[in-house]
């Protein structure tokens, strides 16, 4: 099976019966990487994974101020993986990529933005299939997602929720995403 295919075939298995959230992201992790927010099973990395439970479930993680309790190490989250992704499906929340393909190695913000302006098409096409425009909220996640998509989504009557971009959490990005989630989250509920 070809590695694309299994990101659409995971991403699937947790697809929620009415989207409340639709979280967007900007793309798949590389191939080489062996990693996706919806395959469980992984051993190391999962940062998007990781972050996204500590800020909408911590008290299930074991999640408290900016640290994990003791016994609740990333390890042992990552164990508990589809046992929060159904929880993550249940309570209609939805991951997807602005892009279908993982970025080039080493691309940098011009490249990624023309990338993503090119799937913006597909992209919105997407989200209008996911979302009910007057119901589901639309959270981008990363500044090029953000930059990119923001006006685009809106234009289309979507119910984009961030005011400003939410880091990614990865590279160092973790208590600004968490931070900046919460806040989008709070406004909501």
């Amino acid at each position: 099976m070809n590695y694309l295919n299994s990101f659409a075939l995971a991403s699937r298995k947790y697809y929620p019966a009415a989207v409340r959230i639709l979280f967007v992201a900007e793309a798949p992790p590389a191939c080489e990487s062996k990693r996706f927010f919806y395959f469980t099973g992984l051993r190391q990395g999962d940062t998007l994974f990781l972050e996204m439970m500590k800020t909408l479930y911590p008290a299930e993680v074991g999640y408290s101020g900016e640290r994990c309790r003791d016994g609740f190490p990333s390890r042992t989250i990552r164990l508990r993986k589809p046992e929060l992704l159904n929880r993550f499906k249940s309570d209609g929340f939805y991951l997807i990529d602005a892009c279908e393909q993982p970025m080039p190695q080493g691309a940098n913000t011009a490249l990624k933005v023309a990338l993503m302006q090119e799937a913006l098409p597909a992209l919105k096409a997407k989200v209008r299939l996911l979302c009910s425009a007057e119901t589901t909220g639309v959270l981008l996640i990363g500044a090029v997602t953000y930059d990119v998509c923001v006006e685009a989504l809106r234009d289309e009557g979507l119910n984009v929720l961030n005011k400003a971009a939410i880091n990614h959490p990865a590279r160092g990005g973790q208590v600004l995403f968490r931070t900046k989630l919460r806040a989008a989250l709070n406004a909501l509920l």
